[in-house]
């Protein structure tokens, strides 16, 4: 309980300053000016009435007032309400620190004419000294929020800065990336052309490492633009015939693609880094365990699956980069509409599952 005091105390400490100030002050000018002091106990009731007023007038009736209709017309009806019962009650104050045994009427409030004028002032005092305190809070509110106003609009020319700068380095890199694949393409070609007059193998390599890579380059990633499946597929066989002419070895891969799958536009290249990282990571030279790639379309859901054993024998690098990138761009394209887990089962197999959800017609 202390310690909850002391930290309402250091919250209100100004507050706290301010009115022991002008208690103080107040009470030495008046009480020298007259030449005696009252009671403790009298200063206390009457300061606490008068404290009570003023954040009462701040706190409830002009905040309130003025976050409702026709503040004005409840502000008057209150200040005289307030003025009522403040009045009332330093006169009954009054009457009950005198301890004398006649009993308190009601109408000695406005017969006792000293005594109503000086309550009616000082009630008057108060409110106006809250008055000018309640139009501190809002200018310093006002302060606030002007400020928070501006901090955000600094941030939003900054962040629009920022784009534009994005926007130019794209332009930059866009306009650089139409002359590098026109370069690259015809390298390509002029190899092709000179490689296949001596390795047909080599060469048709070469053929297909192109059209792997116009696929990726001029592949469209927006929603309504995806490629149909099936072009992808196409991409899918050279990656694996490419691979086989590199490792010199047969890869046992299924492929299970369904007629429906075939025909989905769905996110370019995520399928064909799936078979990458199978390639890359998996042990396809065994017949008896050979990796798969299933790809089908249910009513509701597009769904994507591949399993194949771990290569032991290579170090993994850069696997958990492909996954990454792969749930990036299916974040990108479908937002929280696909699901995608992936990991190591207990006989060794790498198993990755993605479920798209969809709708009829899409």
């Amino acid at each position: 309980m202390t310690k909850k005091i002391f930290e309402w105390g250091k919250l209100q400490k100004l507050h706290l300053i301010g009115w022991a100030a002008f208690i103080t002050l107040e009470i030495g000018l008046i009480g020298f000016s007259m030449g005696f002091f009252g009671k403790p106990l009298n200063y206390t009731l009457h300061y606490a009435l008068n404290i009570i007023l003023f954040y009462t007038n701040a706190h409830l009736v002009l905040k309130d007032s003025f976050s409702k209709s026709r503040p004005w017309t409840r502000v008057i009806i209150f200040m005289v309400l307030q003025i009522g019962i403040y009045i009332f009650v330093r006169s009954y104050l009054n009457y009950a620190l005198l301890d004398t045994r006649k009993g308190f009427e009601l109408s000695t409030i406005i017969t006792n004419y000293k005594s109503f004028f000086q309550s009616m002032w000082r009630g008057l005092f108060f409110i106006v000294l809250s008055c000018f305190y309640y139009l501190f809070l809002e200018f310093k509110d006002e302060r606030f929020r002007r400020e928070q106003a501006e901090r955000l609009e600094y941030l939003n020319n900054l962040k629009t800065k920022e784009i534009q700068n994005e926007l130019n380095v794209a332009k930059y890199e866009y306009l650089r990336a139409q002359i590098n694949p026109h370069l690259l393409f015809n390298t390509l070609s002029f190899l092709y052309d000179s490689i296949r007059k001596f390795n047909e193998d080599a060469g048709q390599a070469v053929l297909n490492l192109a059209d792997l890579m116009r696929f990726s380059l001029h592949t469209k990633e927006s929603n309504d633009q995806f490629p149909k499946l099936y072009e992808e597929l196409i991409q899918i066989e050279n990656l694996i015939s490419l691979n086989k002419i590199r490792k010199d070895k047969e890869q046992f891969i299924n492929l299970k693609i369904s007629k429906t799958a075939k025909q989905f536009r769905f996110v370019p290249l995520v399928v064909i880094t799936l078979l990458e990282n199978m390639l890359k990571h998996g042990n396809l030279q065994r017949p008896d365990h050979p990796g798969e790639l299933s790809i089908k379309v249910t009513k509701n859901q597009f769904k994507i699956s591949t399993h194949n054993l771990i290569n032991t024998n290579i170090h993994q690098s850069g696997f958990n980069k492909g996954m990454d990138n792969i749930e990036k761009r299916l974040n990108l394209a479908y937002g929280n509409k696909f699901a995608m887990t992936y990991g190591k089962n207990d006989k060794n197999y790498f198993v990755v599952n993605i479920i798209l959800e969809i709708h009829q017609g899409e």
